[in-house]
């Protein structure tokens, strides 16, 4: 799994890699550094144990976290405060920095894949978040939705088609 880590102005890309229950994580960092840590929970999910080499620290996970807003937490009683974004994350991201309320809106892949769903045709109105296709990248299936109100314009890919980041999917007229 490919995650992107923003802490305070600086964002690392990571690539994570997890045991099926979670405990061992590898990560390996854009700019060349790696981790390899243990992951305990101690406390119902919200105390965790994380332990790298011989130096155990602990995550007290803070209970104002909500999905889309930073991750909160202690780490050995610091405040610390994370931004994870996975890659929906970071499609969503790309869409809304470059939307526009009315007028023509690109749809853009922002990672190669392989389009495995196209859901909607040119001439339908779609809403603001609505799944326009499916994507399969990093052996993951991505939902593709409208970034804004409108109506499919054009459809660029049919399903099975490769794309790379940058292409164009779809394009909306916003209302």
């Amino acid at each position: 799994m490919k995650y992107r880590v923003e802490w305070r102005e600086d964002g690392v890309d990571l690539e994570v890699v997890t045991d099926s229950l979670g405990h061992d994580w590898k990560v390996e960092a854009s700019d060349g550094r790696n981790w390899q840590f243990r992951v305990r929970p101690v406390e119902d999910g919200t105390l965790i144990r994380m332990i790298i080499g011989d130096t155990a620290h602990t995550i007290t996970v803070l209970p104002e976290n909500r999905p889309g807003t930073p991750l909160r937490f202690l780490l050995d009683g610091r405040h610390t405060e994370l931004t994870v974004l996975d890659t929906v994350d970071l499609i969503t991201r790309s869409v809304d920095s470059d939307r526009k309320e009315t007028g023509l809106i690109e749809v853009v892949s922002v990672m190669p894949g392989i389009v495995r769903s196209v859901m909607v045709g040119a001439g339908e109105e779609v809403v603001e978040g609505q799944p326009l296709m499916l994507l399969e990248a990093m052996k993951m299936e991505n939902e593709i939705e409208a970034p804004i109100d409108g109506r499919v314009e054009k459809i660029e890919v049919a399903e099975g088609a490769t794309v790379r980041a940058g292409d164009v999917l779809a394009i909306i007229e916003g209302n």
